[in-house]
This record gives structure tokens, sequence and C-alpha cells, in this order.
């Protein structure tokens, strides 16, 4: 849990360099703990829902920045351009895409 509070950390660092440990670190914890927290949306209590909604969305929102920081430095170090964080945009094949090539490994 360390190298997950690291990289958020890092939230403003686009120029250096991320290995395939740390952003493959990040990504299997980072989509944990987005699935626990829509498994948790399930639950038939409206309080309960709306505080869980809320937090959410102020946990997607509080980590978008480190991922996009991660994300161009996994790119920087792939040897690609991080201009190419823009095809994330495309709504399921785009971020499928640019999570296969930040997955490579170098050597």
């Amino acid at each position: 849990m360390r190298f997950y509070l690291e990289i958020l950390k890092k939230f403003n660092n686009f120029h250096d360099k991320a290995d395939y440990r740390e952003f493959s670190r990040f990504i299997l914890v980072h989509s944990g703990i987005i699935c626990v927290l829509f498994l948790l949306g399930y639950i038939d209590h409206p309080l309960a829902k709306k505080v869980v909604d809320t937090v959410t969305g102020l946990f997607l929102i509080g980590t978008s920045l480190p991922c996009v920081a991660l994300f161009i430095r996994r790119l920087n170090a792939v040897g690609r351009s991080p201009r190419l964080v823009a095809v994330g945009l495309i709504p399921v094949v785009g971020l499928a895409y640019l999570l296969f090539i930040c997955l490579k490994k170098t050597d």
C-alpha cells in the first residue's frame, strides 16, 4: 500500500519515468478500490448509497491527476509521446489501447 501512496504523492511529476512494476501495481490496486466502491454502491439503504456515491465520486476526481501523471511517466519510459494519453479519452477502445501500450515491459 506504501507504493500506492507514493504514486499519489507524485501527482505533479510528468517528466520522470515509471517502471513496469510501479505501473502494474498501481493499476491493480486502483482497479480493486474502484471495484469495491462500485460494489458498495448496490446498498439498498438510501443514505448509505448517497454516502458511497459521494465517496466514489470524490475518489475518482481526486485520483484522476495522479493517474494521468503515471500514464505520462509510463509512456516516457516506453519511449512513446506523452500526447498519446489523449487516446484514453476515446471511451472503451482508447483506454484499452493505452493500457496495452503501457503494460509492455521495457528492458
